[in-house]
């Protein structure tokens, strides 16, 4: 499956496996089960009415309304932890989505991250992310995709066990959706290393809309030459 195609909760179960994203993970787990007992209790409902089965009918009903209750609630929730951890980014307009996805990349992502990064709890060896270099074209195809992945590189701590796991858990409180890949131990405790990799998933609140006529070819060139006409000068191609 193409990271493309990768919609929210596939991201969410796959981070779960991995001990990762814990309070986000559980809300959107809790959906589709939900989303299910409401189609049940509707497929009840419309099975009863037609043989005149009251008894039968207003339990539906009222399982039911409780199923709508419970997928509302989830949905908020879920809502309020995707707001937390998620940058506003639009792409309808796709030049100013990509001056979004600038800032978001070189001014925010890093050194958010390398401040979470430092637990006062453990030995921080090794923290260096690598953050791919932001498009240069507003027609990129990464402007279309359902949600974006950046990988970050490998954290190497070192502490006891406890204190390692906590570590890891902890980027549960990170204010993005990271995925944390298992973790390799060497050595014995309280002087364990653990080594582990960084993933970054960001979901657009809109993909891109109409591509940019560029300037100078006449067409919407989505191959990565040009710049759309009216942008500020020095994006972060060469970076």
């Amino acid at each position: 499956m193409s990271f493309s195609k990768l919609k929210q909760i596939h991201v969410i179960i796959i981070g779960a496996f991995l001990c990762v994203v814990a309070v986000v993970g559980v809300f959107m787990l809790l959906i589709k089960p939900k989303q299910a007992a409401l189609q049940a209790a509707q497929a009840r409902i419309d099975k009863a009415s037609p043989v005149g089965n009251q008894a039968a009918e207003n339990q539906a009903i009222a399982d039911l309304n409780k199923a709508i209750l419970e997928v509302s609630n989830t949905q908020k929730n879920l809502n309020v932890e995707m707001a937390k951890r998620m940058p506003d980014l639009s792409f309808t307009r796709r030049d100013l989505g990509m001056l979004q996805l600038w800032h978001e990349q070189i001014d925010t992502l890093g050194p958010l991250l390398e401040k979470f990064a430092k637990d006062k709890n453990i030995k921080v060896l090794s923290a260096k992310f690598s953050i791919p270099a932001p498009p240069a074209n507003p027609n990129d195809a990464i402007f279309d995709q359902d949600v974006l992945v950046f990988p970050l590189g490998v954290v190497q701590v070192k502490g006891s066990f406890k204190d390692l796991m906590s570590n890891i858990t902890r980027w549960n409180n990170c204010r993005r959706l990271v995925m944390v890949s298992s973790p390799a131990l060497v050595g014995t405790s309280p002087n364990l290393v653990a080594s582990y990799g960084l993933t970054c998933y960001i979901f657009p609140v809109a993909k891109g809309g109409d591509k940019i006529q560029m300037a100078g070819t006449g067409t919407a060139d989505a191959s990565g030459g040009g710049m759309p006409s009216g942008m500020p000068a020095g994006s972060p191609a060469g970076m």
